[in-house]
């Protein structure tokens, strides 16, 4: 399993989908559509029912291609309350803010991929194992 640490978050693994190269620089790493990976590490953050983080607000704003002055216009907060939010790390976002953001998140996907299902029960906890199945990254059901 390996730790994919691109995200900007801790605790995320990947069973699969990613190949690990010899390169003149050292050992590198190649992941099979990072783009599919990121929209479900998202849709697990937007799934979970424990309060979002800091760190996952930030990856949530980041795959919105939003700046933080953009997402604070949205929100109708000061610039600094966005970067407040975001330096927590891993506590906790304000419930407002963590509800504003899964709501504004699930309506960008929703936009640009139809919409989010939401089949599975939401894990607790701060890990998330994903797995490459059938051409897209999901969450890797627990064996």
């Amino acid at each position: 399993m390996y730790e994919y640490k691109g995200a900007g978050l801790p605790g995320i693994f990947l069973k699969n989908g990613y190949t690990i190269e010899e390169t003149p620089y050292g050992q590198g790493v190649s992941f099979e559509d990072l783009d599919g990976l990121h929209r479900a590490i998202a849709a697990d953050i937007v799934r979970q029912n424990t309060p979002m983080s800091g760190n996952q607000f930030r990856f949530l704003r980041k795959e919105q291609d939003l700046v933080q002055e953009e997402l604070a216009g949205v929100l109708r907060v000061d610039v600094q309350t966005v970067a407040n939010w975001e330096k927590k790390g891993d506590a906790e976002v304000p419930g407002p803010a963590d509800v504003a953001m899964r709501a504004f998140y699930s309506a960008f996907i929703h936009i640009k991929f139809g919409p989010m299902t939401f089949e599975s029960a939401p894990t607790v906890g701060r890990h998330a194992v994903f797995e490459r199945h059938d051409n897209s990254w999901t969450e890797a059901v627990a064996a």
